[in-house]
């Protein structure tokens, strides 16, 4: 089975990914270091010279790669993969689609520092995450389950993972 993560940047994607594949003991991929390793370029130089629309095409073509189609798979998406229909689509046949969430000022919290965020303006403010939020819960929501992160360890956001996934996937 694959497990995907999604959400907004900073609610721990990565982090729990990792900690989850290696519970589970199985590969886990962050799509967005994928795709820079694919492409040879960071994802801020290809939003900067080849614009936002290039990237979310890289990210649409990553589903006919074969690592991400890998079978028994942890996956953590970029924020904005699951707001194209066909990565949605393909998230829901392949695999479990998990919602990693947090508050906005928890976001903001953890990713104040990060120099790799190329949709955020600097300064970063509240607004600015709430005013992404507020354009992609709708899709957020389609996920099979959903987690809220603020004030767990890795190791409790894990382990409901694997609650949600082993009690209704089993």
């Amino acid at each position: 089975m694959i497990i995907f993560l999604t959400g907004m940047m900073g609610t721990g994607k990565t982090k729990v990914g990792q900690a989850l594949a290696e519970t589970i003991k199985c590969p886990f991929v962050d799509l967005d270091l994928y795709l820079e390793k694919k492409t040879g370029k960071r994802i801020p130089d290809i939003f900067r010279t080849e614009g936002e629309a290039a990237f979310r095409k890289l990210e649409r073509e990553i589903k006919h790669d074969p690592v991400p189609n890998t079978p028994d798979l942890v996956i953590a998406t970029g924020g904005g993969f699951p707001l194209d229909e066909g990565n949605r689509e393909w998230m829901q046949s392949t695999g479990v689609v998990i919602w990693l969430q947090a508050e906005p000022q928890t976001i903001l919290n953890r990713i104040q520092t990060s120099d790799n965020r190329p949709m955020l303006p600097r300064p970063l403010r509240l607004a600015h995450i709430e005013s992404i939020l507020e354009k992609r819960t709708f899709v957020y929501k389609q996920a099979n389950y959903y987690i809220q992160t603020d004030g767990k360890s890795i190791r409790d956001i894990v382990l409901e993972i694997l609650e949600k996934v082993e009690k209704n996937h089993a």
